[in-house]
């Protein structure tokens, strides 16, 4: 009797649990449903992500959720994460996405859509609409469905040295042909204090083609058409390149080696008057320890082309990472807990002080807008700017531009040479990858 009776309070309480489960609404914290789940993170290794491993204490006491955040080089991230979820292991609950890999991770089934989990969800705390439209496109969007939310955003610009432009007079270069001449004018007036032109992340890789590309997609190019046709060795493309190169006697010796973290010491040591490169320099230039420009700089939109209606087309490269719940997940609705808390306004404030947010309310903040002098170039640099191909195959088509890219600026081949080649390789990827017949 006793047997039956603890049975049925079991089920009872079973099914209640079950019930309020379901019945849930996710991000009130008066409740703990997932008390005692452990979930496993991973993360770039980034300024944002290490802000937010020191501030998961109040995520565990809010929740009664367990973590455990793996935090890995760019590198190691990839591989690792990219193997665990393509082989179903259920290692991780949350993973987090390069905007340029949407589409191999939502496109090939890899990550759950998060559509019913958001209906579900505390709206005040989520703010769906407080994100900048175009950034959860490139970085929680495929086809229409939601996959992810943002957590890092990044947007290429030029930072430069305030107090030296108005030593010269100077005004911020609209188009890229005033870049150039600012470039020139600068290194001349500059070269006798041993400040460049300008500087940016010339070494081959990522930084290169992100680089390139505000140029290439300003220039009216871009890596292939709708139907998947490489474009690559365009005209545009190849007049886009030739114009790169002519930034390059412009900067620092050396700049072809100059990576990330390069580039943006040199611009925060002094050694050059522009910086062309993300907006995620500028907490480096504010810092005295690191920097001698404190309160000495700005950031500002991306040069463009002019047009025939004198307006001026910009396209500043997009980049950022999304959080997603790989479909093996283990613990799928205490991953969504933490990525909505992870995203919020209230941790978009508190995480300023590491990376930008991705939210209308963090950016348009007036005291975080005083001290980041980025967040106004941020603002109106992120509705225009475009993201990287979020293509399945695109590791291997940016490989054969880097190395392209790369070419050129060295000199080891013409633009035009390096492109055609780069093409001919695009085609081969994309047919491959079943893109083109």
């Amino acid at each position: 009797m006793k047997k039956i009776l603890f049975v049925s309070i079991l089920l009872a309480f079973l099914l209640t649990t079950v019930a309020y489960a379901q019945d849930y609404t996710f991000a009130t914290y008066t409740q703990k449903p997932y008390e005692g789940q452990t979930i496993n993170v991973a993360m770039v290794a980034e300024p944002r992500s290490d802000a937010l491993k020191k501030l998961l204490p109040e995520f565990e006491e809010l929740t009664g959720i367990k973590v455990n955040l793996e935090i890995l080089p760019y590198p190691t991230l990839q591989e690792k994460q990219a193997v665990a979820v393509t082989q179903g292991t259920g290692v991780y609950d949350v993973v987090h996405v390069d905007c340029v890999w949407v589409g191999q991770y939502a496109g090939q089934g890899l990550v759950i859509p998060v559509e019913e989990y958001i209906k579900k969800t505390n709206p005040e705390i989520l703010a769906i609409d407080d994100f900048i439209p175009s950034v959860l496109e490139a970085q929680g969007s495929w086809e229409g469905k939601v996959y992810g939310l943002p957590f890092i955003q990044a947007v290429f610009g030029i930072h430069y040295r305030t107090d030296l432009f108005s030593e010269f007079g100077l005004t911020p270069p609209n188009t890229w042909d005033e870049l150039e001449d600012t470039a020139g004018l600068l290194k001349d007036k500059l070269k006798d204090r041993g400040i460049a032109g300008i500087t940016f992340m010339g070494r081959r890789g990522v930084q290169l083609q992100c680089s390139y590309d505000n140029m290439l997609w300003s220039y009216g190019g871009d890596w292939y058409d709708e139907n998947y046709n490489p474009t690559i060795n365009s005209d545009a493309a190849v007049a886009a390149l030739d114009y790169f190169k002519t930034l390059i006697p412009h900067a620092p010796d050396g700049v072809l080696t100059y990576d990330w973290d390069e580039s943006a010491n040199a611009f925060a040591q002094g050694k050059a008057a522009m910086n062309l490169q993300w907006q995620n320099a500028a907490p480096l230039c504010q810092d005295p320890t690191k920097s001698v420009i404190v309160n000495k700089f700005n950031f500002t939109l991306i040069p463009g082309k002019p047009q025939e209606d004198g307006s001026i087309y910009r396209t500043p490269t997009f980049g950022g990472w999304g959080l997603m719940i790989p479909k093996d997940a283990k613990s799928k609705e205490a991953a969504w807990e933490f990525i909505v808390w992870a995203t919020s306004p209230e941790m978009e404030i508190k995480l300023a002080y590491s990376q930008p947010g991705s939210r209308y309310s963090s950016l348009k903040n007036p005291e975080l807008a005083a001290t980041y002098v980025e967040y106004e170039g941020m603002l109106a640099s992120l509705p225009i700017a475009k993201g990287r191909p979020r293509i399945a195959a695109y590791t291997e088509l940016a490989d054969a531009l880097e190395i392209a890219i790369s070419e050129a600026m060295t000199g080891t081949k013409d633009s035009k040479s390096a492109l055609d080649d780069a093409n001919r390789r695009f085609t081969e990827i994309l047919r491959s990858w079943g893109f083109l017949k």
